[in-house]
C-alpha cells in the first residue's frame, strides 16, 4: 500500500534525526512554537501514511482540525447564540502522545506489531509527535477518539454541542452544562492527558463568547478590537506611511477578516484595490 522497501526503511531509520529541519513560529498569545518539518524520503514516507492511512479513517463529527472540509468556522458554529459555553485546553498535547500510544493507535487500525513499530517510529521523534509532520494531526486526533466518542455521548444525551479544534474542546449548551464541567475534565484526564487550568474559560451569553478565537455571540466574527486593528492598518498603508504594516501582512489579515466576515473584510479589500495601493 506504501509502496516503500526495506532497505528505504532502514536507510532513514538509521539517520532519522537528519531529515528534521526545525523551525520556530511565533504563537499569537506571545512565544514561540517549536516546529520540526520533515525531509526528502521522510516527507515522502509520512505523506504516504496519511494519505493511504490515516486520511481513510472516518472521523467524529465533534473533530474539525486538519479535516477536508472543516475549519476554525465550522468549529465554531454550533456554539453560536447558546446560553453556556465552556472551553478547556489540552496541557502540552502534542509531547503526551508518544510512540507508545501511537503504536496503540496502528494496532488498532489492524497492523501487526511490526508494521505498528515502523509506522510509529515514522511518525514520532524524541518520544512525541513533532509538530509540522503531514501526520501528526491526524495522529493527534486519533488518540482523542475514546475521549470524543465519551464527551459525544454525554453531549447528545443532554442536548450539548461538542467541537474539538486539535486540543481545543469547546461545549455548550443550556445552563444545566454547568454541572457537568468537572466531568468533562475527569474524561480527558482519564484518557491520559491533562488540562491546561488557564486556558479553561466558562462563558455565558452576557459575556463575550470566544470559540478558538472566534467570538459567537449572536453570529461568528472577529472581536471588535481586531477588526478595528485591521481597519487601522489598512487606512495606515492607504495613507502612504512608510512605517505602517506591510502590504503582505495587511492582505493576510484582511483575507482572514473577509473569510470570518465577507461584509466588513470586502469592503476593505475593495478601498486598496480602488487605490491600487496592493495587488489584491
Amino acid at each position: 500500500m506504501l509502496a516503500v522497501g526495506t532497505f528505504e526503511i532502514d536507510h532513514v531509520f538509521s539517520r532519522l534525526g537528519r531529515y528534521y529541519r526545525p523551525k520556530p513560529l511565533a504563537k499569537p498569545s506571545g512565544g514561540l512554537r517549536n516546529l520540526l518539518i520533515p525531509q526528502g524520503e521522510l516527507l515522502v514516507f509520512q505523506q504516504k501514511i496519511k494519505r493511504h492511512i490515516l486520511d481513510r479513517v472516518p472521523v467524529l463529527p465533534c473533530a474539525h482540525g486538519g479535516i477536508k472540509r472543516r475549519s476554525v468556522l465550522t468549529n465554531a458554529e454550533p456554539h453560536v447564540s447558546r446560553e453556556v459555553v465552556f472551553s478547556v485546553d489540552i496541557k502540552n498535547f502534542f509531547p503526551h502522545v508518544d510512540p507508545e500510544r501511537v503504536f496503540r493507535i496502528f494496532r488498532g487500525l489492524g497492523f501487526g506489531d511490526e508494521a505498528a513499530r515502523i509506522l510509529s517510529k515514522a511518525t514520532t521523534w524524541k518520544y512525541q509527535l513533532p509538530q509540522g509532520s503531514p501526520t501528526s494531526t491526524g495522529l493527534a486526533n486519533l488518540s482523542l477518539i475514546q475521549a470524543d466518542s465519551r464527551i459525544l455521548r454525554l453531549a447528545e444525551s443532554h442536548g450539548f454541542s461538542y467541537t474539538r479544534f486539535v486540543d481545543d474542546l469547546t461545549l455548550s449548551g443550556g445552563w444545566r452544562l454547568l454541572k457537568f464541567r468537572r466531568l468533562i475534565s475527569r474524561i480527558i484526564e482519564s484518557e491520559g492527558f491533562e488540562i491546561k487550568p488557564e486556558k479553561t474559560a466558562t462563558m455565558d451569553c452576557g459575556m463575550r463568547q470566544i470559540v478558538t478565537k472566534l467570538v459567537v455571540n449572536g453570529k461568528i466574527n472577529l472581536c471588535r478590537e481586531q477588526r478595528r486593528a485591521i481597519r487601522r492598518e489598512v487606512m495606515t498603508l492607504l495613507g502612504n506611511s512608510d512605517t505602517g504594516p506591510s502590504s503582505a501582512r495587511v492582505k493576510g489579515r484582511l483575507f482572514w477578516l473577509r473569510y470570518v466576515n465577507a461584509g466588513i473584510g470586502e469592503n476593505l479589500i475593495s478601498k486598496l484595490r480602488d487605490r491600487s495601493k496592493v495587488g489584491i
